[in-house]
């Protein structure tokens, strides 16, 4: 007997390829990166972790037109988790040398933000298959970020053990708070139906805001390691 594949399990294939292919590049070539390139990859990390509150809040509001409460409480849940969290990044990356309010807008960032209003707020469904998507990313950005930061800080002859910025990660990680995020609106994903009674959740609704958002991840992360080479130089010639 053949299972059914859930819809959170093809959402989560379509996103492990781009992460998977990320992260590999990324841990590949992280001890040759400069620590110039490195933090303002922290930077622009911490400007969606500064904006991610607000986009969980337009996700709550979109979901709050479901029958299903569960949605929206999920997100506010999150919003829970995650409010003050800027904060302790920005305290723990200043305490390692890297101050992410020294920024210049990357134009790819903005777009990508506004993306994700976009998707946030055409209807509950989408905005559902949305956040599921960027949730389940948001634990290998923190897999990739912890290991960028223990090179920021192993450069600087700072101890990562006990550092504030381990700690951060390990909140998202260890601690299970973006599983947790990912766990919990899977669970609605996976009640998603074709063309619902009203105010239910719709799945061709939820794949196309998961599959719009993975797009957008991409076309975002691309954008980040084109900037990344583009600043390092070039490998001499042998």
């Amino acid at each position: 007997m053949v299972t059914a594949v859930r819809l959170s399990e093809r959402i989560d294939s379509v996103n492990d390829e781009f992460t998977n292919r990320v992260k590999a590049w990324l841990l590949e070539r992280l001890p040759e990166l400069s620590t110039d390139v490195l933090q303002w990859l922290v930077k622009e990390h911490y400007q969606f972790s500064s904006t991610n509150v607000e986009l969980l809040g337009l996700a709550r509001d979109a979901t709050a037109r479901l029958a299903d409460q569960g949605v929206t409480v999920e997100l506010q849940r999150n919003i829970g988790e995650e409010s003050g969290h800027a904060v302790m990044y920005r305290r723990a990356m200043g305490e390692v040398g890297t101050d992410v309010d020294d920024h210049v807008e990357f134009p790819p960032t903005t777009a990508f933000f506004e993306l994700l209003r976009d998707l946030s707020t055409q209807n509950a469904s989408c905005s559902l298959g949305t956040f599921y998507a960027t949730e389940t990313a948001a634990i290998f950005e923190h897999q990739v970020f912890y290991e960028i930061s223990r090179e920021l800080c192993e450069r600087q002859g700072i101890a990562y053990q006990g550092s504030r910025i381990k700690k951060f990660h390990d909140i998202h990680l260890d601690e299970g708070v973006e599983q947790g995020h990912k766990d919990g609106l899977a669970a609605f994903v996976d009640q998603a139906v074709p063309e619902p009674e009203a105010a239910g959740i719709d799945s061709a609704e939820v794949e196309r805001g998961a599959y719009a958002a993975i797009a957008a991840m991409v076309t975002w992360w691309d954008a980040l390691l084109g900037e990344v080479e583009r600043r390092s130089p070039a490998p001499a010639a042998h």
